[in-house]
Order: structure tokens, then C-alpha cells, then sequence
């Protein structure tokens, strides 16, 4: 395999596994709140299900620290990508990244008054 080939490869791989890790956490997240509801609106006290509501919390902590892992793991592999001499690949969309919000214009230099 070649190495712009292992590259592409080891990228999308990358990409499946922070996708991973990202639905987990949402997953997670999604019925932490769902269980909260339905003990408000069935009225239970906050006593049912604390144990699990503390294992979900605890399952969450430690996605996000996956999460982090990834990032950096991601930063590690980029500095490896250039080792081997593939400096310039890329993958993915453009859209993977946050975009800037700055309004910059082009706007003429002050004339001096005459």
C-alpha cells in the first residue's frame, strides 16, 4: 500500500471512529434527559433511578474524555502524516470544520486631504 494510500485509508478510519465516539456521547446524552422527563412527568421522586442517572453521568465522563483522546490522538496522526511525507493530504469535506464569522471587506486607503 502506498503511503498517500495509507493515509487516505488511516483518515477515513479516523473520521469513522470520532463519529463514533461523537453518536455515542449524543446517544448517551439523549437518554440521560429522556429518563429525567419521564420521572417528572410520571411524579417520581428524584430517589428512582439515581443510581443509574450517576452510572450514565459517569459513562458520559468518560466518552468525553474519549472524545478528547481522539482530538488529540487525531493531532498526533497529522504530525505523523507529514513524517512520512504526505504533508498535503486531505479528506473529507470542507465543511468539517467551524467556519469563520468574521465580515471582512476590502475597504480604500484614507486620501490625504487636499
Amino acid at each position: 500500500m502506498k503511503r498517500a494510500e495509507m493515509v487516505r485509508y488511516g483518515a477515513e478510519q479516523l473520521l469513522t471512529a470520532e463519529n463514533a465516539i461523537e453518536m455515542a456521547l449524543c446517544e448517551a446524552t439523549a437518554l440521560t434527559s429522556s429518563l429525567g422527563r419521564m420521572r417528572m412527568d410520571a411524579k417520581l421522586s428524584m430517589v428512582v433511578g439515581q443510581d443509574a442517572m450517576g452510572a450514565l453521568v459517569e459513562a458520559i465522563n468518560a466518552l468525553t474524555n474519549a472524545r478528547g483522546a481522539m482530538i488529540r490522538a487525531h493531532g498526533h496522526l497529522d504530525t505523523v502524516k507529514t513524517q512520512i511525507g504526505c504533508r498535503t493530504m486531505m479528506s473529507g469535506t470542507m465543511g468539517d470544520k467551524p467556519e469563520s464569522r468574521l465580515d471582512l471587506r476590502i475597504v480604500e486607503a484614507a486620501r490625504p486631504a487636499a
